[in-house]
Order: structure tokens, then C-alpha cells, then sequence
């Protein structure tokens, strides 16, 4: 294989993940749902998966972080059974720019 050839099942992040985003926490429930990058939802337990990357606990997860998964067939179905989380890039959060937060007052015509 040439060095320029890049390995199909390489995510754009480099490892072998498939990617999504944490769409919801259930911490009364010990649960959370990752929105896949074909708009499919799948559940994950905070028991059962295994963490890796830069959350070392459940908790340290949040709504909205890209995350890399790994799916398992477990006695409730299809379930995440591993989760990446990434570091934040310096320029990735922009509260500032982000179009929900803007006045409505800017959307207005003249």
C-alpha cells in the first residue's frame, strides 16, 4: 500500500471510531443517547460503557460534545458500549457567534 493511500475506515479524526454527539443525559437514569452521523439515535448506560479519551467519568460528559463510539449487542439490543471524547479545540466554542444566541431584533428588515 502506498504512503499516500489513506485506510477507508480511518475517521476524520484518525482512530477507528465511528463519530456522533451527545444529544442527551440521563443522570437520574444512568443513561444518554449520541446522535449518529446518519441521524440515528443510540442509547448508551453509564454503567456499562467503557470512557476513554478526555472524560474520565459519566459526569465529566456534556450535551452537544462530538464524541467517537463503539457499538455492542447487549440483552437490551444494539447499545454504545465505548466512548471516545475529544479535547476542545481552542477556537471550537464561540457562544458569542453562535446563531441562537443573536438578538431577534438583528433578524428584523429595515
Amino acid at each position: 500500500m502506498a504512503a499516500e493511500e489513506k485506510d477507508p475506515l480511518v475517521s476524520p479524526r484518525g482512530d477507528f471510531f465511528h463519530q456522533g454527539v451527545i444529544t442527551k443525559l440521563f443522570p437520574s437514569n444512568n443513561t444518554g443517547v449520541v446522535r449518529t452521523e446518519s441521524g440515528r439515535e443510540l442509547t448508551f448506560s453509564y454503567e456499562l460503557v467503557i470512557l476513554c479519551g478526555e472524560a474520565k467519568s459519566p459526569l465529566d460528559l456534556k450535551v452537544g460534545e462530538p464524541v467517537g463510539y463503539d457499538l455492542g449487542w447487549t440483552s437490551n439490543g444494539l447499545r454504545i458500549t465505548k466512548l471516545k471524547t475529544y479535547p476542545n479545540a481552542a477556537g471550537e466554542v464561540d457562544p458569542a457567534g453562535s446563531q441562537g444566541q443573536r438578538s431577534q431584533s438583528e433578524d428584523l428588515p429595515s
